[in-house]
């Protein structure tokens, strides 16, 4: 155990800041990954669009704690904190279900610090041998607490998050640690059009968990004054050794109503399956409640999400 002892008022900026918080989490990553021995199971449950209602994940604040993008936990000027909760179903013959809780604080005037965990399970795996007799059920889920700080200065933010994530199936038990990075530049080179990129589970060492890569853009291509404002956009997400997804949507904002869709084209070992998601939402005074709905793959029927978030101002 190391202990470093601070004696005076010392004043550090906010890019200091988030410095001497990425570099604490990489010290802690490196030395907690050589203890991981194995692959930990479940990463494949981490890939549905938990919180994100039809947006693009890099791109999405409607959730706060900045799951996707550690960089989105940054609260917006004259919020204080932020609460949110959401939760994924699927039909009964798929069995995933998947919830999320997330809060982010403003701990200096452009440091906000968040928080979320993230659990997501399959139920009615069932045990068998030589015939179809039932044995009991064969438990299979994984977790992911996540710790992150964020910072903004203009139209840039930029965030970082240690993630825990363990995970269970049958007898088998793991657990892996990993660093993840964000990044949102809301106008670029002066222009209305946006651009976010982040990781998720990124590790030193890729057998003990499977990073993500996402990028995502979008421009509004209508808008009256503050009442409407329409913006199409694009984004993109790599998953080290499965697959990646390519991801068209459009969002619109009506003074309280918020409105989302889009198409995701998914290749995962050489499978190609397209999907549309839609997502609705509602703004009223400091909460906002939203429904998601994405059709399913492989002959399931879709899946269905809620979500809701509350400020304080």
């Amino acid at each position: 155990m190391v202990v470093i002892r601070l004696t005076g008022a010392v004043e550090y900026n906010n890019l200091n800041y988030m410095s001497r918080f990425i570099f604490a989490a990489s010290a802690l990553v490196c030395l907690t990954s050589a203890a991981t021995a194995q692959q930990v199971p479940g990463r494949d449950l981490l890939e549905f669009p938990v919180g994100l209602l039809a947006e693009a994940p890099p791109i999405s604040r409607t959730m706060t704690g900045g799951f996707w993008n550690p960089a989105n936990a940054a609260l917006s000027p004259g919020v204080r904190a932020e609460v949110g909760f959401a939760g994924l179903t699927t039909p009964q013959d798929e069995g995933i279900r998947l919830q999320m809780v997330g809060a982010a604080f403003r701990v200096r005037p452009s440091i906000t610090a968040a928080l979320s965990y993230v659990q997501a399970s399959v139920n009615d795996v069932i045990r068998t041998e030589t015939d179809p007799t039932s044995l009991g059920e064969i438990p299979y889920g994984t977790s992911l607490l996540s710790a992150g700080a964020s910072t903004t200065r203009g139209d840039l933010s930029l965030g970082t998050a240690v993630r825990y994530r363990w995970a269970s199936f049958d007898n088998v038990h793991a657990q892996s640690f990993s660093l993840d990075v964000g990044a949102r530049l809301d106008h670029v080179a002066g222009t209305p059009l946006r651009v976010a990129a982040s990781t998720l589970l990124l590790t030193p060492n890729h057998a003990a968990d499977t990073p993500t890569y996402m990028l995502g853009l979008d421009a509004p291509i209508l808008r009256r004054d503050s009442l409407f404002e329409l913006r199409a956009g694009y984004s993109a997400s790599r998953t080290y050794g499965r697959g990646r997804e390519d991801y068209g949507f459009g969002t619109a904002s009506f003074r309280q109503l918020d409105m989302s869709a889009g198409v995701s084209q998914t290749s995962v070992y050489g499978t190609v399956a397209q999907r549309l998601r839609l997502g609705v939402g509602l703004r009223y005074a400091n909460y906002t409640v939203a429904f998601g709905r994405e059709d399913g793959a492989a002959g399931f029927g879709a899946s269905y999400q809620f979500l809701i978030t509350r400020v304080f101002r």
